[in-house]
């Protein structure tokens, strides 16, 4: 088979082994044409995975397009409801008007189905979960939650649920928010991973990386701590500020960035959130909001995930959190929480911190400033942890693992009606 050189450069961080499989499994899918669909071109978790799997995989023969499904304010607005119910478990439902507004609208996204022939049908996002009911020539299809479904709110929960048997499979970020009672066939755990060789996971030399930090406000002299990610209320950038306010206490040279470039179109409540922590920061000019897109772009993001003193994660919900890969690669020992995406990359104690209150969290954020030597061990073994499980090949093994269970189930499925119907 054809090999791809974008892969190949994996063989400095994987074993042999790993990349072999990937060949032999992508050699069964050449040919094939995948279309991708989900709500935001850029900004967010999702856009950025496809982005990372297109390349290589296309280099296999397997054929990507992607297809945005542009919701307007009002969707955006359900959405936001919706995401809240499942992630966050939070008492409602989702009504009936809302229900059938929103499909309304999705019915109306794609009046041309001759325009979006594909060999398998990839639906990202929870919110996209009908596409496959609304539309029976989107067969086979897939869809993948990227979102924390551990604790759902029951009634949210039925409302995805409904159109799910259209699906071949469901793909999920961890065991943890599979929902219960799916038949184990019909589920995946796809493993994420990231590409170090990207702009904002490549090499960065200190000089460049103060200069980025620089540019941005921070005095670079001074221990800095740092949150990197959107500005929403499941990341819990309130306590960020809460726990540099008790840093500053010990160390009072401390300075503390909230990094998120606002640029995703569906995240309609980033706004609120941010306007609400510059009035919670009370003009402390050591609290430095970068929200940009403009100015923080992907270098400016690597400077501060790999030259901050103390990263912190401080989710009360996360599907996987792929900015604490990130920051782990570059051997940060990540503050987290008790959240399920977080739980599956950090190893309290070894390789990051797991800690949900204020104070312990502090703690362990002063505990990094002052001790160089034991963030220099745990960060190494952050990054160790990321190299052995968490990179790009072992996603796309995992992706190719899914296209495959869709396309051989949906192939036995068309033989036996084929047969059925002889017989018949």
């Amino acid at each position: 088979m054809k090999r791809s050189p974008q892969l190949d450069r994996y063989t400095q961080y994987v074993d042999r082994t790993l990349l072999d499989s990937i060949y032999q499994k992508a050699e069964t899918l050449t040919g094939l044409h995948i279309l991708h669909l989900n709500t935001t071109a850029t900004g967010g978790g999702v856009a950025e995975i496809l982005s990372a799997l297109t390349p290589v995989t296309e280099e296999f023969g397997i054929q990507q397009t992607r297809h945005i499904i542009e919701l307007d304010e009002q969707s955006n607005r359900f959405t936001a409801r919706l995401v809240d119910l499942l992630q966050g478990n939070v008492p409602g439902e989702v009504s009936d008007q809302e229900r059938r507004i929103f499909i309304k609208k999705l019915s109306e996204a794609l009046p041309h189905p001759e325009k979006f022939q594909a060999d398998i049908y990839y639906i990202h996002d929870f919110q996209l979960a009908p596409l496959a009911h609304l539309y029976p020539w989107m067969r086979p299809a897939l869809w993948f939650c990227h979102i924390d479904t551990a604790h759902p709110n029951l009634n949210a929960e039925h409302y995805i649920r409904q159109y799910l048997d259209e699906y071949e499979l469901c793909a999920f970020n961890t065991p943890i928010s599979v929902f219960d009672d799916i038949l184990p066939e019909k589920t995946q755990v796809i493993t994420l991973g990231i590409d170090p060789f990207v702009p904002k996971n490549a090499p960065l030399t200190r000089e460049q990386g103060m200069a980025a930090l620089a540019s941005c406000g921070i005095d670079t002299a001074r221990p800095l701590i740092t949150q990197v990610s959107r500005f929403g209320k499941w990341k819990n950038p309130w306590q960020v500020i809460d726990i540099y306010r008790q840093v500053k206490q010990q160390i009072p040279q401390v300075q503390v960035a909230l990094v998120g470039a606002m640029e995703a179109a569906d995240d309609i409540e980033a706004s609120e959130v941010l306007h609400d922590l510059q009035n919670y920061a009370q003009n402390d000019p050591d609290i430095h909001f970068l929200y940009d897109p403009a100015q923080i772009k992907a270098q400016e993001v690597n400077a501060f995930q790999r030259y901050s003193d103390v990263v912190l994660q401080r989710s009360s919900r996360e599907g996987f959190g792929l900015t604490v890969t990130e920051a782990m690669w570059k051997n940060q020992p990540v503050v987290g929480t008790s959240v399920t995406g977080l739980r599956a990359q950090i190893q309290h104690g070894h390789n990051g911190y797991i800690a949900d209150d204020t104070e312990t969290a502090a703690h362990h954020t002063c505990e990094l400033i002052q001790n160089r030597e034991l963030k220099q061990k745990m960060g190494q073994q952050a990054h160790e942890h990321v190299q052995q499980h968490f990179l790009l090949p072992m996603m796309i093994l995992s992706y190719l693992d899914s296209l495959e269970k869709v396309y051989q189930h949906h192939h036995t499925q068309q033989q036996s009606n084929t047969t059925s119907a002889a017989h018949s």
